[in-house]
């Protein structure tokens, strides 16, 4: 069964099948939450593909020819992706942003490097995350994963088969069987690494080239039939079960790939695979590549210029991409893939225009891409002094506005970007910093402002640094993103015990004490909302947090409580040093970034309902006011007081942005903060 050059029209069926769940799924389709599974099949057909041609080859002439390999994946994947690139980025000068441009030609060099998957997952804390689902080429991360396989695969098979087959049967199990056991390691621990890692997928290609090894050959003869029916409900069971919660790879990616090696497995001859041979089904399945190139842009660039949701229009754009892919196919496709005249230099020449074509795509992307503007100046200290947002007019009052300003912000780009530039601050990103450590010291002074959190400690640090200049007070700062400053506390990032963080809390809190002498009060906030259960405003929430209690997540009642108690014991460390401790509130989160929203919705749009933000952030700031109430050494600042009217939270404040992204201040916005921080250190200072 795998010995022959043989086509099987059913292995395109079965690809038909595949792209028909992952493109349903992309628009929306209900009933098929976990269609994403189709990109699973896609890998055990490549494995099990590539592996047979090159047994067969092994066969013939007793060695693979690894030029001939490549130069005949770099015809059947290069030509189309680099004509779906420069359609997308010609489509994105149209409807991107500039910052969103920039994307879209990182996005796009790192895809024709086929390292796509580490690019996104450098981005991002999953694949399901709202902000990075507005990625236009996110989809390439499936073909980085195949690249690299078909890039090392072919060697290691190459080094087995000089030992004979039985050595490829007796080592690829192994290999899977590791690659299998690191992904189920991988979800439990670094779910998104798990997801686009080739390591932790490797095993599903490898269990396709399984199949070519030998596998095929344990199918019970008089069985084909239903075993390609248990393959097919398998696959369509994880397509209708599973959802963006669902941990994946892993275990459960067994469904899917189990189910299509057992459709491959069955051969051709079974009932089932023969009505997956039906022309229709060939038809998708041989333009599958293209439409899977072509549909995912396609939905995220009408998304993006409509910037509204519809099932029906995205279904609609997604099979308008299909006479695109046929197009694809018949014109580039099928043309590439067959070189009409061979020659004894086609391998190389092949090879040489692939890279080359690299090259140039990865020079345009470079050349084309729209200028980063960047703060000014870059020193530290002086960046969060002043306005990395520079507004239209200057604001001076700092009472909140009650109609977000009326202002056409697509008219400035400029000051939309700048917006978005996170402040150069030192001891502030992953490196777990003591407050004390001199280059942790933002403000000089004898008696200093503590401020700790995670990073919207960093975030309002602006205000505290012109708070503490102009009361000649000092100001350190510690602030380590996804930790919030709650003594006791063990925090959960992305499924997995984030330890760090509470010996990270001990540490500060220790050196705070041994410096109590120093210091004038001690500050902490954090994004509370975000450690407790339930869905956040924000739509760029990266990887989900939480508290654990006995092992486990902790419910909304028992985060309650770890919040509480974890504050108490701060407030009363502090209180027996006679150090004061101010507790800000979380701001509002908004729902959307500014600097996307206002060039494409209104102001208020782009704002969020007071009672919405306050519901979402209540049971932290319940917690944090019952600590207030019974400790006289704390005092609560409320940025809802200053950043919402009675009805919305706005993400500007007149013609000055104050958000930097969903749920960060801009220095602006941190600025706003002043008058009300200063009556709460007044009155425990």
């Amino acid at each position: 069964m795998g010995g022959t050059r043989a086509y099987r029209p059913d292995i395109d069926g079965l690809r038909a099948v595949a792209v028909l769940l992952v493109v349903a799924f992309h628009a929306g389709v209900p009933g098929l939450t976990g269609g994403y599974i189709g990109v699973d099949v896609f890998f055990v057909i490549s494995g099990y593909l590539i592996t047979r041609l090159m047994l067969d080859e092994h066969a013939s002439t007793s060695h693979i020819d690894l030029l001939a390999f490549w130069s005949r994946r770099i015809r059947r994947i290069v030509p189309a992706l680099v004509s779906m690139l420069a359609i997308v980025a010609v489509a994105g000068a149209f409807v991107l942003l500039p910052w969103e441009q920039r994307d879209l030609l990182n996005s796009a060099r790192t895809a024709v490097l086929s390292i796509a998957n580490f690019h996104f997952h450098g981005l991002s804390g999953g694949y399901f995350s709202s902000d990075i689902e507005m990625q236009p080429l996110l989809h390439t991360w499936s073909l980085g994963v195949e690249e690299q396989f078909y890039f090392v695969w072919p060697l290691v098979l190459m080094l087995l088969m000089t030992r004979g087959k039985r050595w490829a049967a007796t080592i690829t199990p192994l290999l899977l069987l590791g690659s299998f056991v690191a992904s189920m390691w991988g979800v439990a621990s670094s779910p998104a690494a798990a997801f686009y890692l080739p390591w932790f997928r490797v095993w599903e290609l490898l269990i396709g080239a399984m199949l070519a090894i030998g596998a095929s050959k344990m199918v019970v003869r008089n069985g084909r039939t239903p075993i390609a029916l248990f393959g097919i409900a398998l696959i369509v069971i994880a397509a209708m079960a599973y959802e963006s919660s669902t941990r994946f790879p892993g275990a459960a990616a067994l469904l899917p790939t189990v189910g299509a090696a057992l459709v491959i497995g069955a051969g051709p001859d079974s009932r089932i695979n023969r009505v997956m041979a039906v022309r229709p089904l060939r038809g998708i399945g041989l333009v599958s590549y293209s439409w899977y190139l072509l549909h995912w842009p396609a939905l995220v660039l009408v998304r993006i210029a409509t910037q509204t949701e519809s099932v029906a229009r995205d279904v609609f754009v997604a099979v308008a991409t299909l006479p695109l892919a046929i197009a694809s196919w018949w014109l580039i496709e099928r043309r590439f893939r067959t070189p009409r005249r061979r020659s004894a230099h086609e391998k190389k020449l092949v090879l040489a225009t692939g890279i080359t074509t690299i090259i140039v795509v990865t020079v345009a992307s470079t050349a084309t891409m729209p200028r980063e503007l960047q703060a000014q100046p870059n020193d530290p200290v002086s960046t969060v002094v002043v306005e990395t947002t520079t507004p239209i007019t200057i604001d001076d009052d700092r009472t909140p506005t009650t109609t977000p300003s009326e202002v056409d912000w697509s008219q400035h780009l400029d000051q939309l970007e700048l917006s978005r530039v996170v402040p150069d601050l030192p001891c502030t990103d992953h490196v777990l910093p003591m407050p004390f450590d001199p280059v942790c010291r933002l403000v000089d002074g004898d008696s200093s402002l503590v401020l700790v959190g995670d990073s919207h400690a960093a975030s309002i640090a602006p205000e505290f640094v012109d708070i503490a200049t102009r009361h000649g007070w000092g100001l350190v700062l510690a602030s380590q993103p996804r930790c919030p400053f709650v003594p006791e506390a063990t925090v959960i990032v992305c499924d997995a015990t984030y330890n760090d963080c509470t010996w990270w809390v001990r540490d500060v809190l220790d050196d705070i004490v041994d410096h109590a002498s120093h210091v004038k009060a001690v500050v902490v906030t954090a994004r509370s909302g975000y450690y407790f259960p339930g869905a956040g405003l924000a739509s760029d929430t990266m990887c989900s947090a939480d508290l654990q209690v006995n092992g486990r997540m902790a419910t909304s009642d028992e985060a309650s409580v770890i919040w509480r108690n974890g504050l108490d014991l701060l407030a009363t460390t502090l209180a027996d040093h006679d150090v004061p401790l101010v507790i800000v509130h979380d701001v509002p989160e908004l729902e959307r970034w500014p600097s996307d929203c206002l060039t494409r919705r209104s102001p208020v749009e782009c704002s969020v309902e007071r009672a919405t933000a306050e519901a979402y952030a209540l049971s932290a700031r319940q917690a944090e006011r019952s600590v207030a109430t019974t400790h006289s050494n704390v005092v609560i600042v409320d940025p809802f007081a200053v950043l919402c009217d009675d009805e919305r939270c706005a993400p500007t404040h007149g013609t000055t942005i104050i958000y930097r992204d969903d749920h960060h201040l801009t220095p602006s916005g941190s600025r706003l903060l002043g008058p009300i921080i200063d009556v709460a250190l007044a009155a425990i200072t």
